[in-house]
């Protein structure tokens, strides 16, 4: 077997980060020149693959079909040769604790999946044959195109896509840059067959010109050793077709001609923001100069905060909240420097101004010789980070890796050995950065400026309708920027005292983890918790708080006055924060119910000191009048704007807030905001916010030694007993109410409907609830059941509604659980009305019961959905971040369930087929479940659905086929009504076999047609008060520790671990 492949790198050669104990292959299949990764991990319970085939949308503009490689990236997981059934794929998956994905970008498409380990061979079998003998089925190309289709429609009023896409229509129309990558349903059926083209046919074209074995790269991580791993490369991928093509290069091409720049972009948004984009086209070097990356001083410098950077300077003046700046690869040969800002009204009054400002500051930086000290914090951070580097999903592993790997072959630049550690800055070249800095000029510059306030602009944009004006940017203007002065107020940063020095791991390593943390501090104030990290050894750490002050949840005045403070307080810290940042301390602040949550990680060296600065500002701080209106308007904005979000993102936020006590719909606390002062900030902040005392909760987890975390426990209490108010005050810890949630009474159906708050937004969303019990230890098992139908469920659920269906691109279910319930639901974003989605749920779950809970549920099925979820709720921890978000959570639930997963698979291991399938009878039926509750969430959209004849035709005979189990095949009447049209005699012929049934057929298909939702639909009782719902129900309670918190208490002696 080894003269089977060519080694082009190996451990130990292949530099990895310092806890990094997988073993790394990079190889070259003889066969085919496929070119493979092996990461062998012999600790991982999870295995991964990823494929990455070096051509994407680019190459849609020689077919003269847009969205073409994005609809092949659909259309290859629908059946191959080997495993012709359309979901084989995604079944074995679902069934072994697995997932997968795809994306379409430029020039990659990216296929990868994740599973548990123990059936990698059996997942590459099955992915392997996407690129040696893929079906595209006729049948299923029609389906698929109309997923693509809704997958569009789903980004129409999407401000990133619709300014994304803007900025490719108005570039050079010769490159492939300016093409539409998505497609729809137009550009994939409409107009290829007007020209007499069947776009399967292009399709079959377009998979032979493009993908070829050597231009592919294949990652794969397992538990297996690395000669396991090269095997199974070798025996399933050896067969793909290498017809020796050439990565598709643009090199040469710009993606803005002469002029395309000097240009300013005007265009109006869907949402309410107001962003300046200031562009520059910049050469592709980046490849090329790998070790020095010239372009990420820039990047650091622009897209710095602190005092001296042109974001300070520009927030001074109230004229920009934020401000991001960095490089990005277009393709080969192109790249852009783009600095996005975030403007505020007056801003948008003085943007030229700001653009001149931003110019001062390139000038300052262009004029002065680039400091190596400035540098070497960047080199020394970069060095730190990947020696430090923690292990990640294994499937954003592979996936990133496969679509990067190209750069490591024999004919690239960057040797095969620095493949995990290219982006360590090696080499400093003032000359390259100057080189770099020269690009960033006025007659390399585009501008784009969005806000609602534009008016009767002249152009609209074809693919996404945005209305914009393209325009010379005026004379004055680049006179100005051309002949900018010296600004002393800016200037580049003070040297960074955050970065780390001590690197030592504290404590001894330990043979088995200890499974929760200790509690060290537990007084009427504060409750802190710490755990030293045991189980990675890394030097990093986090700490965090919850500072229950409860004020904050007395009304939607207090929340609102809460939001508004935690926000300038986030502003008033933004320079310490930023400069710890930059040396991996993040740091979070944010107002939550009746509490602020503050949240620090990274090296531990410095982390302490760092978090008691903060919180001596925290508890401290006076809010100023110079920020109130600008950050007042930025929450504005960003609440108004939450409405304008796609459906789906924004159901979870209605479903949670009709059922979870003291959580207020974004219009009324917009409605709150507009009426608050600077004077009612200043007195709630002196008179109310601290009046009841506090209690803090906390978690100090990582490479800190227990005498550290007594130390920082009471650096926290002498910080908040410093302000007086706290330290007078008695706590009230009954007055920290755990927020709870309303019941559903059983047998209980109720629907809660919303329109969209966006005009234009063509579709729908349901979110279909079954509740069925109390989060509470009583009800572990009905958890446990709940959790297990959920995986059952997850796959049918989305091959039918999805992929057969056709309902939309959005569809999921899974357990789902508010305050103080769970339950199972299903999510539909839709063209669809919600009735029709309700309906279309119900009769999905009614299938599932005689389809997958009967004979089909096989004693070796069963088995295999508990084993993937109980590998699910095994699966280890990947880092530091991990560990802490499950010991955090469990404090903040209430419940202190620390060991809540080991526990379920105790559970579960005795759960048995009958008993799921009364459960499902007794919860789920919809016809006769007698101990569950029902809500249904709709988000509605303000426009009427229009289908065609034809497409409801066809909907209303699949689903015939569907809802009364017939065995015939959709593919047949797809390939009627594609020769004849909505043909119903033709169709009956076909199905029925006598003229009883042929009338019954008729009838029923005529029926379906013309009012698709059933009568009875919608079913549940409506209703459009939240108030007055949760007024009439029962409180499900507040949640109650599972052991008592004395159990948790810091033994006198060091932990014994068994």
């Amino acid at each position: 077997m080894r003269s089977a492949y060519t080694i082009l790198a190996d451990d130990p050669a292949i530099e990895k980060p310092l806890l990094d104990d997988r073993s790394y292959r990079f190889i070259k299949l003889d066969s085919n020149d496929l070119h493979v990764l092996l990461i062998s991990d012999p600790s991982s319970d999870r295995a991964a693959a990823s494929l990455d085939v070096h051509v994407g949308s680019f190459a849609d503009k020689e077919y003269n079909v847009s969205g073409l490689a994005h609809f092949c990236e659909h259309l290859l997981f629908m059946g191959t040769g080997k495993y012709p059934e359309e979901n084989e794929y995604s079944s074995y998956l679902s069934k072994h604790s697995g997932h997968s994905n795809a994306y379409t970008a430029s020039e990659h498409t990216n296929y990868f999946f994740e599973v548990s380990s123990d059936y990698l061979e059996g997942a590459l079998d099955r992915f392997s044959q996407f690129f040696i003998d893929p079906l595209f089925s006729k049948s299923c190309k029609d389906r698929e195109i109309k997923a693509v289709d809704s997958e569009n429609k789903k980004n129409l009023q999407n401000d990133m896509w619709r300014m994304y896409q803007l900025d490719k229509s108005t570039s050079n129309p010769k490159h492939p840059y300016n093409g539409f990558s998505t497609g729809n349903f137009g550009t994939l059926h409409e107009e290829p067959a007007s020209r007499g083209v069947n776009v399967r046919d292009v399709l079959l074209d377009f998979y032979k010109d493009h993908y070829s074995s050597n231009i592919m790269s294949l990652v794969v991580l397992g538990k297996d050793s690395l000669d396991d791993l090269t095997y199974w490369a070798i025996t399933k991928f050896s067969d793909v077709p290498n017809t020796n093509l050439s990565r598709p290069s643009y090199n040469g091409q710009l993606i803005y001609k002469p002029d395309n720049m000097g240009k300013i972009l005007k265009a109006k948004p869907i949402m309410d923001s107001t962003k300046l984009d200031l562009t520059f086209l910049i050469p592709d070097d980046q490849e090329h100069n790998w070790d020095k990356r010239p372009g990420s001083y820039y990047s650091h410098l622009i897209g710095h905060e602190s005092k001296g950077s042109i974001l300070h300077y520009l927030q001074k003046k109230n004229w920009v909240n934020e401000l991001s700046a960095g490089s990005m690869k277009i393709c080969d040969g192109c790249s852009v420097f783009s600095a996005e800002l975030d403007l505020t009204p007056s801003g948008l009054e003085n943007w030229e101004e700001i653009v001149v400002h931003f110019f001062e500051y390139l000038k300052m930086l262009q004029t002065q010789e680039p400091p190596e000290w400035l540098w070497k914090e960047l080199s020394d951070m970069s060095k730190i980070d990947f020696r430090f580097k923690q292990k990640e999903r294994t499937s954003n592993t592979v996936s990133k890796l496969s679509s990067s790997l190209f750069k490591f072959k024999e004919d690239f630049y960057i040797p095969p050995e620095r493949l995990l550690n290219c982006t360590v800055l090696r080499e400093f070249d003032p000359q390259e950065i100057k080189k770099f800095g020269n690009h960033l000029k006025p007659s390399n510059l585009r501008i784009s400026l969005t806000s609602q306030t534009f008016e009767n602009l002249p152009n609209k944009e074809k693919w996404y309708g945005t209305e914009y004006s393209y325009e010379d940017i005026s004379e004055d203007l680049m006179n100005a920027l051309k002949n900018v002065s010296v600004n002393s107020d800016l200037h580049l940063p003070a040297p960074n005292k955050f970065i780390p020095e001590d690197f030592t791991v504290k404590g001894e390593k330990v043979e088995k983890a200890l499974p929760h943390p200790w509690l060290i501090t537990d007084t009427p104030k504060f409750e802190i918790w710490y755990k030293q990290d045991d189980r990675f050894r890394i030097p990093k750490g986090s700490i965090s708080l919850v500072v229950h002050a409860p004020p904050l949840g007395d009304d939607i005045e207090s929340s609102v006055l809460g939001l508004l403070l935690g926000e300038l307080m986030d502003d008033e810290f933004n320079e310490m924060n930023y400069f710890a940042d930059l040396v991996g301390l993040k740091f979070s602040l944010s107002q939550f119910r009746d509490s602020f949550s503050i949240k620090a990680s990274g090296y531990n060296d410095k982390l302490p000191a760092f978090l008691v600065e903060v919180l001596n500002k925290f508890v401290n701080f006076e809010p100023k009048s110079d920020r109130f209106e600008s950050i007042k308007y930025k929450i504005a904005q960003d609440l108004k704007n939450a409405g304008y979000d796609i459906p789906y993102a924004q159901i979870g936020t209605h479903f949670l807030q009709f059922l979870n006590e003291k959580t207020y719909p974004d219009t009324e606390k917009v409605e709150v905001l507009e009426k608050i002062t600077f004077k009612d900030l200043q007195n709630f902040t002196k008179e109310k916010l601290w009046s009841k005392g506090i209690f803090v909760q906390g978690l100090i987890h990582g490479n800190f030694e227990y005498s550290t975390a007594k130390e920082v426990s009471q650096d926290l209490e002498d910080a908040f007993n410093a302000r007086k108010q706290i330290a007078d005050s008695k706590a009230q810890v009954d007055e920290i109410v755990r927020f709870q949630s309303v019941h559903l009474d059983v047998g209980e159906n109720v629907r809660y409907e919303l329109p969209l708050q966006d005009p234009s937004n063509v579709n729908s969303c349901l979110e279909y609830f079954v509740q069925v019990g109390k989060v509470e230890k009583n009800n572990a098992r009905l958890r446990v059941l709940t959790d297990l139908l959920a995986t059952m469920l997850h796959e049918p659920c989305f091959n039918q509604l999805r992929t057969k269906e056709q309902l939309g691109y959005v569809v999921f279910s899974g357990y789902r659980s508010t305050r103080s319930y769970f339950g199972l639901r299903v999510l539909v974003q839709s063209e669809r009305p919600c009735d029709y989605l309700q309906y279309r749920v119900e009769r999905f779950l009614e299938s599932f019961k005689k389809q997958k809970l009967g004979a089909a549920l096989t004693d070796e099925v069963f088995t295999k959905y508990k084993q993937s979820l109980k590998n699910m709720k095994l699966t280890q921890l990947k880092n530091l971040g991990e560990e802490t978000s499950l010991y955090w959570n469990a404090i903040n639930n209430g419940f202190y369930d620390f060991e809540q997963k080991t526990e379920d698979v105790k559970i579960l291991e005795t759960v048995t087929q009958q008993e799921l399938v009364d459960f499902f009878n007794d919860y789920f039926d919809v016809s006769q479940s007698t101990k569950s509750a029902r809500l249904s969430v709709c988000l509605t959209s303000r426009k009427t659905p229009v289908f065609d004849d034809k497409k409801n035709f066809v909907t209303a005979v699949h689903n015939y086929i569907y809802d009364s189990e017939s065995s015939i095949a959709t593919d047949e009447i797809d390939k009627i009504v594609e020769e004849k049209g909505a043909d119903l005699q033709a169709v009956s012929n076909a199905i029925c076999g006598s003229e009883e049934e042929r009338r019954k057929f008729v009838s029923e298909i005529e029926e379906r047609t013309k009012q698709p939702t059933p009568a009875g639909y919608p079913k549940g009782k409506l209703e459009s008060n939240t108030y007055h719902f949760q007024e009439a129900h029962p409180r499900g309670g507040a949640p109650q520790p599972v052991l008592p918190l004395s159990k948790y208490y810091y033994p006198t002696k060091k932990p014994i671990f068994n």
